[in-house]
């Protein structure tokens, strides 16, 4: 049921309509330097629950999430995804170019152990000028059940 509850309030959180003024973006870096080090910021931003620098390292080659949406409603979508990305370890196992975008974004598959489950969860990794933002996190992997 807890389960339930969270893939709810992630799904009400990343539907909700883009709406009101845009508020402050919080001062710190932008991104990573390379690929792997923005996952790696990422999953670390998430289990510290600091969800505003997590929207920092998510976003599009356009920029972070920021730039898009209200700082409230950004704290709120990185507060489902950490929800949903909670973990007690993770390795990154894989890095592929994504044919057509050779050069400005990866694909990363990332082993998130959680409760001695492990699961392999696609990340796709953008560039933002000299820095590299997470553009998606394939949430499904983890909340898909088992049949």
């Amino acid at each position: 049921m807890q389960l339930r509850r969270i893939i709810s309030l992630a799904i009400l959180v990343l539907l909700a309509a883009c709406g009101g003024s845009r508020g402050s973006v919080p001062a710190g870096p932008t991104g990573a330097a390379a690929p792997a080090a923005a996952v790696e910021r990422f999953l670390s931003l998430a289990t510290a629950k600091n969800y505003r620098e997590m929207g920092l390292v998510f976003g599009t080659r356009e920029g972070t999430i920021y730039r898009l949406d209200p700082s409230r409603q950004v704290e709120q979508r990185m507060y489902a995804i950490a929800e949903i990305l909670k973990h007690e370890r993770f390795a990154i196992v894989n890095e592929e170019q994504i044919p057509g975008r050779n050069g400005e974004a990866v694909r990363m598959t990332v082993n998130i152990t959680n409760r001695g489950q492990r699961k392999a969860v696609p990340f796709t990794v953008v560039r933002f000028g000299n820095a590299w933002l997470v553009e998606q996190v394939d949430l499904e992997r983890i909340t898909r059940t088992p049949l």
